[in-house]
């Protein structure tokens, strides 16, 4: 029941995520891209040949959701390490887990263990919904340079060609299918109403089928 509750609560909170940043529509974005184009670029270190077409909204608050999540989980695992390898008594698994002189944090070793990895999962499973979320997308021709977010307060980048972009199917954890795309050899996440132009977007998920309106026969 509680792998069953952590589920449930992981898949609400990438849910409201998205639902949240897909909806938060700027209607001068053009204006703003011509703005920030160059200092984006600057900070991304990337040259003048890339063309910057896509900003994602809440940059800020996701490094700082990222550093907190790295740091936390980090601590959390060498703490239960050092209790495993130091503390640890067999003989002693069934007393309460206490935490200075008198604060009882489970009534036994194995229910510290069960709460000690749904935190662990449950932050792993944002961590991995983080790592997928585009920061910026620059274009140069037909092909594209993807920045994310790393670890800390840091940035990967990614660089992938049109004919590689394609659009993912829901599966059964994520289900909302319609941000998920296939980046050639990684994933990401783009919310359509960020792209400087709609034709942008449109470019990216059309340029290949063959029933698009963009299409040159």
């Amino acid at each position: 029941m509680n792998s069953i509750r952590i589920f449930k609560s992981v898949h609400r909170y990438q849910y409201a995520f998205l639902q949240t940043a897909k909806y938060s529509v700027n209607i001068k974005l053009p204006l703003k891209f011509s703005e920030k184009e160059a200092r984006w670029r600057e900070l991304d270190n990337v040259s003048q040949r890339w063309q910057l077409i896509y900003k994602a909204p809440m940059e800020k608050w996701l490094k700082y959701l990222t550093m907190y999540l790295t740091f936390s989980t980090t601590t959390i695992a060498c703490a239960s390490a050092y209790y495993a390898a130091f503390v640890f008594d067999v003989e002693t698994m069934n007393d309460p887990v206490v935490i200075g002189k008198d604060v009882i944090i489970a009534n036994n070793a194995m229910e510290c263990c069960t709460y000690l990895g749904a935190f662990v999962l449950f932050h792993v499973a944002i961590k991995v919904l983080l790592s997928k979320y585009v920061l910026r997308l620059y274009q140069d021709g037909d092909n594209y340079l993807a920045i994310y977010s790393g670890n800390f307060y840091n940035i990967k980048k990614h660089q992938f060609h049109l004919k590689e972009f394609k659009k993912l199917n829901p599966t059964f954890v994520v289900t909302w299918g319609d941000a998920r795309f296939g980046l050639g050899k990684r994933h990401g996440i783009l919310l359509e109403h960020y792209f400087k132009t709609p034709q942008h977007f449109n470019y990216l998920l059309y340029k290949n089928n063959k029933n698009n309106p963009y299409s040159e026969d």
